[in-house]
């Protein structure tokens, strides 16, 4: 979402949205034996929005990590 965050350790949305994207990588190498060369990571932050960020539910709708398979 569109929401101002600034943490020491998340300073923009940016970086929160790559560690979600980030998280989600490490579970399936780690629970699923994923290979880790076969998953790349990318973080739009508010730059994607599915939802409308002026709404509670829309900026939950914007706070996703979207997975996508594609065949070899």
């Amino acid at each position: 979402d569109n929401t101002p965050t600034n943490s020491a350790k998340f300073p923009s949305n940016w970086e929160l949205s790559a560690a979600r994207a980030g998280l989600v990588a490490r579970t399936f190498v780690k629970n699923y034996q994923i290979e880790r060369e076969r998953i790349t990571i990318h973080g739009f932050a508010a730059s994607r929005p599915v939802g409308d960020n002026s709404t509670a539910e829309g900026r939950a709708l914007n706070r996703r990590v979207e997975i996508i398979i594609t065949a070899d």
